[in-house]
């Protein structure tokens, strides 16, 4: 299945800006091919790519370009745009020259032939022949300073179109979100559910990032500068958080302007549907025009559970389809293959309800279980086998094996679980070995000094320090005689604490 990437994710990947990969969507950038960067779709304005087609695209455009009539390969003009955006029209080196500037071959192109982005960097003439010419070489920091400086300018596009694809959605959920707390600012009365409201809306207002258009020729550019100086606004403002809160309000309206929002047509702006948050715009309210526009509202329109009838039960239980509410959304329903809820024979105890002499665990014990979940079961998972533990005695150091019980075989299944690590001694970490705590056996291995992984890992080493006793509250007597909580010691294991009750030794 192909995997669909917008143009900023594309940006990313290649490096090259979102109207670039548009050009080339529309144009042959090689001379003698008629290959074009492939489309998958378009949605509000938005250009999608499949992954796949936009990474071999890109490898293409690396290969040698073809010559005409002898002559190097010309750079299209969308490329050299491309490159004169990158280094904001101005000479990447001494920032000046801004008419006299052109696109420089970082690689030969005489010896490659590549007009690919990456190749290129934008110099003025001065730079650009002095460049071509070695006149930066003899020193070694300079040596390779423009290809190094091309990929500073290349990644740090690429992080802007990442944080254009993020930010923005980042955005419309956080001053979605303040939208919601200012409402409920209102409702608040007592000093509690106001402590509550501004807590989580001071935690919000934290979260606000930052956006803005990577390049004028986007047509929405001028807008979302608009929306970044309000952004920065918001997050330099001081006051009171509802004045704050209303100029989020204000924002999120701007930002729906902005990007052509429209109301969702299923909870009509509302944010809900049925007892939830919206399945169409996840409560946000508003959608892009592109989604809205496929949404089928007759797949969201009541109707009975085609399981139970609209009875609301089946076989004496809530209906399992619809959950007893007896009619379901459309779109479910089509889904549903009603014999998947026919009730048959568990294929493990052949409707017996008893396997192997226990409770059939395929189903409960019940002989019988709907299709859909019997056609689920592995009848290969429930064939006995060698308890793994034990090569099948049934005994794991001279007791019953805790996997098998004893009986020195298990469920293919249940033996794939076995892991026969946990049965590795371990020195006890308590002890460190000896068998010896306190002068006393150990109590976390019994005095052997080793236990096992399984146990080692269950073992809350922390409840053996000692602490302050509570009784004596560390001085070890209580009315001029020894402490019975403590023996006179002072101190207690942490896991007795819970057990002393300072009360019964006054």
């Amino acid at each position: 299945m192909p995997t669909i990437i917008s143009e900023f994710e594309a940006a990313a990947i290649t490096a090259m800006s979102p109207e670039l990969l548009r050009w080339f969507s529309g144009h042959a950038p090689k001379s003698g091919s008629k290959r074009k960067l492939k489309v998958a779709e378009q949605r509000d304005g938005v250009f999608f790519y499949d992954h796949d087609e936009v990474v071999a695209f890109d490898q293409w455009l690396k290969m040698p370009w073809p010559r005409k009539d002898g002559n190097r390969p010309g750079i299209p003009s969308a490329i050299k745009k491309e490159i004169k955006v990158e280094a904001g029209g101005e000479c990447v080196i001494c920032h000046k020259h801004d008419g006299v500037c052109e696109a420089a071959h970082i690689k030969p192109v005489a010896k490659t032939d590549n007009n690919h982005p990456e190749n290129l960097i934008w110099l003025c003439s001065t730079h650009h022949t002095a460049f071509d010419k070695g006149f930066f070489k003899p020193v070694a920091e300079e040596e390779e300073f423009v290809p190094g400086f091309k990929l500073a300018l290349r990644r740090y596009r690429v992080m802007l179109w990442r944080n254009q694809h993020k930010g923005s959605a980042t955005l419309f959920a956080v001053l979605d979100t303040c939208d919601h707390l200012e409402k409920q600012l209102s409702v608040a009365k007592t000093t509690e559910q106001l402590s509550a409201v501004k807590t989580l809306a001071k935690k919000t207002l934290k979260l606000l990032p930052d956006v803005a258009a990577v390049s004028k020729s986007d047509p929405k550019f001028a807008n979302i500068q608009t929306l970044s100086k309000g952004v920065e606004g918001l997050k330099a403002a001081t006051g009171q958080l509802k004045k704050k809160l209303r100029a989020a309000q204000a924002l999120r309206l701007e930002y729906v302007a902005t990007f052509g929002f429209v109301a969702c047509p299923l909870c009509k702006g509302s944010g809900h549907h049925d007892y939830g948050d919206c399945p169409v715009c996840h409560g946000d309210r508003e959608i892009e025009p592109a989604l809205a526009a496929r949404v089928e509202l007759s797949d969201f329109k009541k109707v009975k559970c085609p399981v139970c009838l609209g009875r609301g039960s089946n076989g004496g239980f809530d209906c399992l389809a619809c959950g007893g509410e007896r009619e379901m959304d459309r779109r479910f329903a089509d889904e549903i293959v009603v014999s998947d809820f026919t009730r048959v024979d568990c294929p493990i105890c052949q409707g017996k309800g008893m396997f192997r002499g226990r409770s059939c665990q395929a189903c409960g014990g019940e002989g019988d279980l709907e299709r859909r979940h019997a056609d689920e079961i592995n009848v290969r998972e429930y064939e006995v086998v060698e308890c793994p533990f034990g090569n099948g005695s049934g005994q794991h150091r001279h007791m019953d094996c805790p996997e098998c019980g004893g009986d020195g075989e298990l469920l293919s299944k249940d033996a794939a679980e076995v892991r026969l690590s946990d049965y590795s001694q371990r020195k006890c970490e308590l002890c460190r070995g000896s068998g010896q705590y306190h002068d006393r056996d150990c109590p976390a291995c019994g005095g052997e000094g080793r236990l096992e992984a399984r146990h080692a890992a269950d073992t809350d080493w922390t409840q053996f320090e000692e602490v302050r006793c509570p009784a004596c509250r560390g001085k070890g007597v209580i009315n001029d005689y020894d402490c019975g909580a403590c023996g006179g010691e002072g101190r207690v294991e942490k896991r007795f604490v819970d057990e002393i009750d300072p009360s019964e030794y006054q």
